[in-house]
């Protein structure tokens, strides 16, 4: 009968032995399953981390861009006729269409005319006032652009401070 109360025993505890073995396997790969998980979480972040480095590195080369398109636009305002018959001319002005298509195949885009338009701050850089509807942009000194639909650069104007136009 000892004999039969000692397997008992042994047998109570090998099961508990078994039942801590499993215990400890189920908390082992519940640990590993979390740190699978925050291992995934961790490249994704890196990953958005990159992207957004790309993204804002693109941005700053494009913003870098938009003076010189400027430059283009300004030059050609003041060409004289007889010189945009010239090869030389067509070659300039294929160069800064070239700009242009890279601009707008980046996703920037040029804001349309502000002049006539109300102030709005988001959208435009007041740089001086003069006679004029108030708070009313009455002249365009640099175009805007956008990327998307976010403001890359604002359109810098001339406001009106509400004073009559001299006559």
């Amino acid at each position: 009968m000892t004999d039969d109360i000692k397997n008992d025993q042994t047998g109570d505890q090998a099961e508990q032995d078994i039942a801590q073995a499993n215990k400890q396997i189920q908390e082992l790969t519940e640990t590993a399953k979390r740190a699978m998980a925050d291992l995934q979480n961790y490249r994704k972040q890196v990953e958005k981390e990159r992207k957004d480095f790309a993204a804002f590195a693109n941005v700053m080369l494009l913003v870098e861009l938009l003076p010189i398109l400027d430059s283009f636009n300004r030059a050609f305002s003041q060409v004289p006729e007889e010189i945009k018959k010239t090869e030389w001319f067509k070659g300039a002005l294929g160069i800064e269409q070239q700009l242009a298509a890279v601009m707008r195949k980046q996703g920037i885009t040029e804001m349309e005319s502000q002049i006539g338009k109300t102030l709005d701050t988001k959208i435009h850089e007041p740089i001086t006032v003069g006679p004029g509807e108030k708070d009313i942009i009455i002249e365009e000194f640099e175009k805007g652009y956008l990327l998307g639909e976010k403001v890359l650069r604002p359109a810098k104007v001339k406001v009106g401070n509400g004073e009559p136009h001299d006559l």
